[in-house]
């Protein structure tokens, strides 16, 4: 549905920054092979933008490529040397006391909350690696008949260059606070001439980490809380023994925002000429999100098949 009205204010000549996820899962296709709905809307998109002298700007609102942990662990990953193995670990506890458990719509598409929350976890080892996923092999289940399915799914990926991974993913876990933290979303109103806002609300327990392994160190970034500060923990531990660790408070909303704001502002200014706006906040970025996470969940529901990605 978001991705049908985005096209229509597209098309209107209006600046869209649309909720994750990009669009919807391909799995129910009876070929997988078949046009998704991120590629059919791409299509659409890159048709409007022909035909409309100052392109609209098409965003997704992905904050984990704006958050300063990613930001500047990314510059780091060049120490860590050629990469060898990664891991990302996500552990949630998604029940009836968060709001988002109720939402008719993570809970009528395909893929449920794993593709609702994961699309975040994936976006973030997108931007560490600096690498596309070429492959996957998943196997998933469906434990917690209160969710939609599935709510458990195990992978291993193998990117461009050859390096191997995990991600594993749990939305029904219930214990996870003894390792983890307790997120508290709030609410947050953000006014200007462009009448932005953003929603977001309730308690959700999280034990999350992104690992990579390489020849000369390693790098961690772990869903962390300081002095009552939520946010990321960053450590990096070199082949000589030494160990760098940071914190990095929640700012990536903020950022994104920002973000927007300036590209909508700078295109608007060169009204009647091209603008390229940020990268990151693109639905090409956000289509390659939801394709990894759609490669996963066909593999689950053909036992674990090998399933190569789709590009954009």
């Amino acid at each position: 549905m978001q991705v049908e009205m985005s096209l229509r204010l597209l098309k209107a000549g209006k600046h869209v920054l649309q909720e994750k996820p990009a669009a919807a899962s391909n799995t129910l296709c009876p070929n997988h092979a078949a046009i998704s709905e991120a590629e059919t809307a791409l299509s659409h998109y890159n048709s409007i933008c022909a035909s409309i002298p100052g392109q609209p700007i098409w965003a997704v609102a992905e904050n984990y490529r704006f958050e300063p942990a990613f930001v500047e662990c990314k510059k780091l990953m060049e120490e860590i040397g050629d990469m060898m193995s990664i891991q990302v670990i996500v552990e949630g506890s998604m029940n009836s006391s968060n709001p988002y458990f109720s939402s008719s719509w993570r809970r009528n598409f395909t893929g449920g909350f794993i593709l609702d929350m994961g699309v975040h976890f994936i976006a973030g080892l997108r931007m560490l690696v600096g690498c596309e996923i070429a492959s996957v092999s998943a196997i998933t289940s469906h434990v917690d008949t209160m969710l939609p399915p599935p709510d458990n799914i195990s992978s291993v990926f193998q990117l461009e260059n050859g390096c191997s991974g995990v991600f594993v993913m749990v939305v029904s876990t219930r214990a996870p606070k003894a390792c983890g933290e307790m997120i508290l979303l709030v609410q947050i109103s953000v006014l200007h001439k462009y009448k932005l806002l953003l929603l977001t609300c309730s308690p959700l327990y999280l034990q999350i980490f992104w690992r990579v392994v390489g020849l000369k160190g390693t790098l961690q970034l772990e869903r962390g809380n300081k002095e009552g500060s939520h946010g990321y923990q960053f450590s990096f531990h070199g082949a000589d023994g030494q160990c760098k660790s940071s914190f990095y408070p929640f700012s990536g909303v903020t950022e994104e925002l920002k973000t927007f704001i300036h590209d909508i502002s700078q295109a608007t200014l060169k009204k009647g000429s091209s603008y390229e706006a940020e990268t990151r906040l693109s639905f090409v970025e956000g289509a390659r999100d939801v394709a990894i996470l759609d490669a996963m969940l066909e593999s689950g529901m053909r036992q674990g098949a090998l399933i190569q990605v789709k590009k954009f």
